[in-house]
Protein backbone atom coordinates (compact mmCIF):
# COMPACT_ATOMS: atom_id res chain seq x y z
CA UNK A 1 0.00 0.00 0.00
CA UNK A 2 1.07 3.57 -0.69
CA UNK A 3 2.57 5.46 2.37
CA UNK A 4 1.65 9.04 2.95
CA UNK A 5 4.95 10.42 4.58
CA UNK A 6 4.76 13.66 6.49
CA UNK A 7 7.40 16.80 7.06
CA UNK A 8 8.10 17.77 10.45
CA UNK A 9 6.28 21.00 9.70
CA UNK A 10 2.62 19.06 9.21
CA UNK A 11 0.66 19.81 12.41
CA UNK A 12 -1.25 16.85 14.48
CA UNK A 13 -5.00 18.30 13.06
CA UNK A 14 -3.28 18.53 9.68
CA UNK A 15 -1.86 14.99 9.82
CA UNK A 16 -4.87 13.61 10.78
CA UNK A 17 -7.09 15.11 8.14
CA UNK A 18 -4.22 14.01 5.58
CA UNK A 19 -4.43 10.64 6.82
CA UNK A 20 -8.47 10.51 6.17
CA UNK A 21 -8.02 12.32 3.21
CA UNK A 22 -5.63 9.60 2.10
CA UNK A 23 -7.56 6.43 2.80
CA UNK A 24 -10.19 8.04 0.90
CA UNK A 25 -8.25 8.39 -1.79
CA UNK A 26 -6.85 5.07 -1.95
CA UNK A 27 -9.97 3.54 -1.65
CA UNK A 28 -10.86 5.30 -4.68
CA UNK A 29 -8.33 3.54 -6.68
CA UNK A 30 -7.77 0.40 -5.38
CA UNK A 31 -6.45 -1.41 -8.83
CA UNK A 32 -3.50 0.99 -8.67
CA UNK A 33 -2.38 0.49 -5.59
CA UNK A 34 0.77 -0.81 -6.58
CA UNK A 35 1.59 1.75 -9.32
CA UNK A 36 2.43 4.94 -7.59
CA UNK A 37 4.95 4.88 -4.39
CA UNK A 38 4.84 7.01 -1.04
CA UNK A 39 4.04 10.67 -1.04
CA UNK A 40 5.27 13.52 1.06
CA UNK A 41 3.05 15.90 2.74
CA UNK A 42 4.57 18.95 4.01
CA UNK A 43 2.80 22.63 5.51
CA UNK A 44 3.86 25.83 4.43
CA UNK A 45 2.45 29.43 5.88
CA UNK A 46 3.71 31.10 3.34
CA UNK A 47 2.47 29.74 -0.71
CA UNK A 48 1.31 31.34 -4.29
CA UNK A 49 -1.40 28.83 -4.24
CA UNK A 50 -3.34 27.04 -1.93
CA UNK A 51 -1.26 23.57 -2.73
CA UNK A 52 1.35 22.33 -4.90
CA UNK A 53 3.01 19.08 -6.23
CA UNK A 54 6.61 18.85 -6.89
CA UNK A 55 7.22 15.95 -8.75
CA UNK A 56 11.18 16.22 -8.26
CA UNK A 57 10.67 15.06 -4.78
CA UNK A 58 6.97 13.01 -4.28
CA UNK A 59 6.50 16.39 -2.37
CA UNK A 60 3.17 17.85 -1.92
CA UNK A 61 2.40 21.25 -0.24
CA UNK A 62 -0.30 22.93 1.49
CA UNK A 63 -0.80 26.07 2.55
CA UNK A 64 -2.27 26.59 6.10
CA UNK A 65 -4.10 27.39 8.25
CA UNK A 66 -7.39 26.52 5.70
CA UNK A 67 -10.76 25.10 6.46
CA UNK A 68 -10.92 21.36 6.74
CA UNK A 69 -13.00 20.83 3.64
CA UNK A 70 -10.35 23.39 1.67
CA UNK A 71 -7.73 21.34 2.98
CA UNK A 72 -9.08 17.61 2.05
CA UNK A 73 -10.15 19.19 -1.51
CA UNK A 74 -6.28 20.65 -1.72
CA UNK A 75 -5.28 17.13 -0.40
CA UNK A 76 -7.22 14.77 -2.95
CA UNK A 77 -6.41 17.05 -5.87
CA UNK A 78 -2.66 16.99 -5.09
CA UNK A 79 -3.04 13.12 -4.18
CA UNK A 80 -4.49 13.09 -7.67
CA UNK A 81 -1.12 14.97 -9.65
CA UNK A 82 0.79 12.61 -7.89
CA UNK A 83 -0.43 9.43 -8.96
CA UNK A 84 -0.04 10.88 -13.03
CA UNK A 85 3.92 11.99 -12.67
CA UNK A 86 4.69 8.57 -10.89
CA UNK A 87 2.40 6.03 -12.38
CA UNK A 88 3.12 4.85 -15.80
CA UNK A 89 -0.38 3.29 -16.13
CA UNK A 90 -2.22 6.96 -15.43
CA UNK A 91 -1.47 7.38 -19.94
CA UNK A 92 -4.34 4.52 -20.22
CA UNK A 93 -6.98 7.40 -18.86
CA UNK A 94 -5.82 10.20 -20.96
CA UNK A 95 -7.30 9.67 -24.20
CA UNK A 96 -11.12 8.80 -22.49
CA UNK A 97 -10.39 11.87 -19.98
CA UNK A 98 -9.86 14.31 -22.89
CA UNK A 99 -12.67 12.85 -24.88
CA UNK A 100 -14.67 13.22 -21.81
CA UNK A 101 -14.15 16.79 -21.51
CA UNK A 102 -14.37 18.50 -25.00
CA UNK A 103 -10.54 18.76 -24.77
CA UNK A 104 -9.32 17.59 -28.79
CA UNK A 105 -7.60 14.45 -28.54
CA UNK A 106 -3.80 15.96 -29.46
CA UNK A 107 -4.19 18.79 -26.39
CA UNK A 108 -1.34 18.85 -24.64
CA UNK A 109 -1.98 17.21 -20.88
CA UNK A 110 -0.34 19.41 -18.94
CA UNK A 111 -0.11 22.58 -21.83
CA UNK A 112 -3.21 24.37 -21.48
CA UNK A 113 -3.24 28.33 -20.99
CA UNK A 114 -4.70 28.48 -17.70
CA UNK A 115 -5.47 26.22 -15.17
CA UNK A 116 -9.27 25.79 -16.05
CA UNK A 117 -7.77 24.70 -19.91
CA UNK A 118 -5.05 22.32 -18.57
CA UNK A 119 -6.64 18.56 -18.95
CA UNK A 120 -4.48 17.73 -16.03
CA UNK A 121 -6.30 19.95 -13.96
CA UNK A 122 -9.55 18.47 -15.23
CA UNK A 123 -7.96 15.12 -14.22
CA UNK A 124 -7.27 16.53 -10.32
CA UNK A 125 -10.67 17.95 -10.20
CA UNK A 126 -12.61 14.58 -11.34
CA UNK A 127 -10.90 12.82 -8.61
CA UNK A 128 -12.03 15.17 -6.31
CA UNK A 129 -15.44 15.15 -7.05
CA UNK A 130 -15.04 11.22 -7.50
CA UNK A 131 -14.17 10.83 -4.00
CA UNK A 132 -16.08 13.51 -1.91
CA UNK A 133 -18.92 13.16 -4.61
CA UNK A 134 -18.73 17.17 -4.87
CA UNK A 135 -16.29 20.24 -5.66
CA UNK A 136 -16.01 23.07 -2.94
CA UNK A 137 -14.10 24.74 -4.99
CA UNK A 138 -15.00 25.02 -9.02
CA UNK A 139 -12.33 26.91 -9.76
CA UNK A 140 -14.22 27.24 -13.74
CA UNK A 141 -13.54 23.89 -14.28
CA UNK A 142 -17.23 22.44 -15.14
CA UNK A 143 -16.80 18.45 -15.00
CA UNK A 144 -18.64 16.15 -17.07
CA UNK A 145 -20.13 12.73 -15.09
CA UNK A 146 -18.72 10.75 -17.76
CA UNK A 147 -15.01 12.39 -16.58
CA UNK A 148 -15.47 11.15 -13.14
CA UNK A 149 -16.64 7.71 -14.55
CA UNK A 150 -13.50 7.74 -16.24
CA UNK A 151 -11.49 8.29 -13.43
CA UNK A 152 -13.57 5.73 -11.49
CA UNK A 153 -13.20 3.01 -14.24
CA UNK A 154 -9.11 3.53 -14.15
CA UNK A 155 -8.89 3.43 -10.38
CA UNK A 156 -11.21 0.90 -10.31
CA UNK A 157 -9.08 -0.82 -13.12
CA UNK A 158 -12.14 -1.76 -15.25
Amino acid sequence: MPELRHAESVPDDLRTLAEEAWEDFLAAVPARHDCFPAVTLEAAWELDTRAEYRPDSATLVVRVPGTPATLRSELLHEFAHHVEFTCSEHDELREDLLRAQGFPADSDWFGGHSWETTPSEHYAEATVELVEGRRTHQGGILLTPAAVDVVRKWGAGL
